[in-house]
């Protein structure tokens, strides 16, 4: 999923994305602490590229970083959903319920 949007990326602004990836940013086993700093990350953020499954929007984690995206300034036409499951038109809408 990632590839592909990267390829898109590529060929629209001639150069490779530039990427703040959570799970690796984020320390995991501290969690409850590096959670504070998410507005900090999420508004140095031009978009937010998502890859997601069927369980996405089920999780809590992943709406709690829609939603402070968001609300540090961010669109809709800024998030961009990469589907690796073959999922697509029900995430969707509920980004937009957001």
């Amino acid at each position: 999923a990632f590839v592909r949007y990267r390829a898109s990326f590529r060929h629209m602004h001639g150069r490779e994305p530039r990427v703040w990836l959570d799970r690796c940013c984020i320390d995991q086993s501290r969690i409850a602490e590096s959670i504070a700093s998410l507005p900090v990350f999420l508004a140095g953020c031009q978009s937010m590229v998502a890859i997601v499954g069927e369980s996405y929007m089920q999780r809590l984690w992943c709406i709690v970083e829609l939603f402070v995206f968001l609300e540090m300034g961010g669109t809709e036409q800024e998030i961009h959903l990469q589907y690796c499951c073959g999922q697509g038109e029900d995430t969707e809408a509920m980004v937009e319920a957001l």
